[in-house]
């Protein structure tokens, strides 16, 4: 088994200002008829580290690493393509992406997170799942990586194996046109996986202690609940002040190999930014 050094961050930002933000931009998107776009508060994260990204664009690679002779190469990418894990009505869960990120205004992202939904409900995940895996296990023999072989026995014939479809009904789902289902290629060439448990349980009082980066990607992000506790902030007369703020705990995971803190600071600095100065959203 394959291992890869993690670091760990916990960045837990004031965003008082920023949340009381966001809400004012959802009630004043609520007064006009004409627009359609719903901005949750996941979508609006994943606008704000798609801008940190940009800033710390190192962290949106990917890692080709040889354990053998211990030589790699960090790829940057140019495009932000963000991979959302995406809870299954029957447990499982996969990680569709939203592609090219960093081109999308908040009601691209709005509308892409809708499509993903609206793909998955028409998708039959097990044929899905396995045309990606196939793909992804050819790529790797082609590299010589011959241990990928077991991925396609376990898939085909383990005990997770994927239920294909036959026939009739596989002809008729592979008559719908691409652009109404998932395909290989939506789950497929993430650069960055961002996952929002505070979504899932908004009363939770935890959060992430420990992730784990999906290779060959470097940095995964998890974001969990809003915590409201006692904070120091400057009241409108510039003092320091002390009372309850609320704070989001982010924890941000990267792979040693290819990244050391150094190369964080600047995303933290883009958010550190946005929370400051959250008036920037209206922009977005």
């Amino acid at each position: 088994m394959e291992e890869h050094p993690h670091v760990t961050y916990l960045y837990e930002p004031d965003i008082t200002d920023f949340y009381a933000e966001f809400n004012n931009l959802v009630a004043e998107r609520s007064q006009m008829a004409t627009e359609p776009h719903k901005i949750s508060f996941n979508t609006i994260m994943l606008k704000a580290i798609v801008e940190g990204l940009l800033a710390a664009p190192k962290l949106n690679s990917l890692l080709e690493y040889n354990h053998r002779t211990t030589d790699g190469r960090l790829l940057v990418c140019a495009d932000i393509n963000i991979s959302l894990p995406w809870l299954l009505a029957d447990g499982r869960m996969i990680t569709p992406i939203i592609a090219k990120a960093d081109k999308m205004s908040l009601n691209d992202i709005s509308d892409t997170i809708t499509i993903l939904g609206q793909k998955i409900e028409r998708t039959n995940i097990d044929e899905m799942l396995y045309e990606a895996i196939y793909a992804d296990t050819v790529g790797e023999l082609k590299r010589l990586n011959l241990g990928m072989i077991s991925r396609i026995i376990s898939s085909t014939f383990g005990r997770q194996k994927l239920i294909r479809l036959h026939g009739d009904e596989k002809k008729r789902y592979y008559s719908l046109p691409e652009e109404y289902r998932l395909t290989k290629k939506d789950i497929m060439n993430g650069t960055v996986t961002v996952s929002n448990i505070g979504s899932l349980y908004r009363e939770q009082h935890g959060n992430f202690g420990l992730l784990e980066v999906v290779p060959p990607q470097v940095l995964v992000v998890g974001i969990s609940a809003i915590q409201e506790k006692p904070g120091i902030f400057l009241n409108n007369a510039q003092n320091q002040q002390i009372g309850i703020r609320k704070f989001l705990p982010i924890c941000l995971a990267f792979d040693h190999r290819a990244v050391d803190f150094g190369i964080l600071v600047p995303f933290l600095k883009r958010l550190d930014k946005t929370f400051a100065h959250p008036q920037e959203i209206y922009s977005w």
